[in-house]
């Protein structure tokens, strides 16, 4: 896949404020990412955030790191954190901002083995569809040491069809994206957002033990899954 966001994340960094990247979507029109999310500074974090980087233990994995910021604050106080990501201009960001443990991977090919995998932003949504749900979650056991945890944020997004929007026949959490920056555009890829119910059956199947641990008034929440 081009790496559209990585560009845009990369030129942020860099400098260039005026940075915009689109993001065409599958249900409505298209949206404007604010590039500045991805580079907060702590006292910025969400309530959401804090929470699940105050549960983070041993070695962490950061899983779709983007501009490292979470792995950054980690690293801060002394957290043995390893930085994934696909995308070389996230890595490179992530490298010049002084992120120490970087690796640019497809995390299904990753091999070694961490006690906490932190999957902020969302981050469960690279695995695609519901349907892939549960191969995501073995993918996981075997990047988990024993008794290992995954933490990772979603949101239950029933409230984008509230207001008459038709409901997709498939599973309405399965949403399509494709970025564009400078005139360029990337390749559409699923993304999805689980509602917690869906998300604890497929966690269960896996062997895994769900907790919530935190919800919002915006329909998101952290969950906890401790490897049984």
């Amino acid at each position: 896949m081009k790496d559209i966001h990585g560009k845009a994340i990369l030129a942020y960094y860099l400098g260039d404020r005026t940075t915009r990247l689109k993001l065409h979507n599958s249900y409505g029109p298209i949206d404007i990412m604010p590039i500045d999310v991805f580079f907060k500074e702590a006292e910025d974090f969400s309530d959401l955030e804090n929470m699940a980087l105050s549960h983070c233990r041993g070695t962490v994995l950061d899983i779709g790191a983007a501009a490292g910021t979470h792995a950054l604050f980690l690293q801060s106080f002394g957290a043995n954190v390893t930085a994934l990501d696909s995308s070389s201009g996230c890595v490179e960001t992530m490298k010049r901002s002084g992120v120490q443990q970087v690796i640019q991977q497809d995390y299904r090919q990753h091999q070694a083995t961490y006690d906490t995998l932190l999957l902020l932003m969302n981050g469960i949504g690279i695995a695609g569809t519901l349907d892939q749900l549960l191969n995501f979650f073995n993918t996981c056991k075997s990047l988990l040491n024993q008794g290992g945890q995954i933490l990772l944020d979603s949101s239950d997004i029933a409230y984008l069809y509230a207001d008459g929007l038709a409901k997709p026949e498939h599973y309405y959490g399965e949403i399509r994206y494709r970025y564009e920056y400078d005139k360029e555009q990337g390749d559409w890829f699923d993304w999805l957002y689980v509602d917690a119910t869906h998300l604890n059956k497929a966690a269960q199947a896996a062997g895994f033990e769900l907790e919530i641990l935190h919800t919002d008034a915006h329909d998101q929440y952290l969950a906890k899954l401790q490897l049984i």
